[in-house]
């Protein structure tokens, strides 16, 4: 009989060691008490609002995430037609060149006003060349996303160059109604 009651508390002994709220580790017997006692319902409840939250917060990653890229084709978008714009001042200042290089001075005084018309649109091409890689530059380094100030001001400058041709063009008008 001695050996039958140290038979089972060794037994209980080693039953009760294998008890553990973690289901892969409890055995058997851990398994049968986590059911009972609601242990396992309550990790499995703990795991789904975790995972709850993880998919909540990987939605809200992704609205962020199309709301930026929305933003970016935006800035893209912008970026292509101030580039068109000054492709098409280009065009306009070469078209300008090519007709003052067609002007026949009648006096001396128009070869001095066509000289220097030539300089003020030497002048304007620089400038021209000079937002060309500020545009580029910019758009390369992605800063239309972090710096639309910059932005702005390559605007303002561009508007500015407009201007400034127009006035030229005005200029080239009346120069060559004056050579005909």
């Amino acid at each position: 009989m001695y050996w039958k009651l140290l038979l089972i508390i060794a037994s209980a002994a080693t039953l009760s060691s294998c008890v553990s709220n973690d289901p892969r580790k409890g055995g058997f017997f851990g398994g049968l008490q986590g059911l009972n006692s609601g242990t396992y319902d309550a990790r499995i409840d703990q795991r789904s609002e975790e995972l709850g939250r993880q998919e909540d917060l990987n939605q809200g990653l992704r609205d962020k995430s199309s709301t930026l890229q929305g933003e970016a084709r935006t800035r893209e978008a912008k970026l292509a037609a101030e580039q068109e714009l000054l492709d098409d001042m280009d065009e306009n200042l070469n078209s300008l060149e090519s007709d003052i290089e067609n002007l026949n001075a009648k006096s001396a005084k128009q070869e001095t006003e066509i000289a220097s018309l030539k300089v003020k649109i030497a002048d304007q091409r620089r400038k021209f060349n000079t937002q060309q890689i500020a545009l580029k530059a910019f758009e390369q380094s992605g800063a239309s996303t972090a710096d639309p100030e910059r932005y702005r001001i390559l605007q303002q400058e561009r508007n500015r160059l407009a201007d400034e041709y127009s006035k030229l063009l005005k200029y080239f008008q009346a120069l060559a109604n004056a050579t005909k």
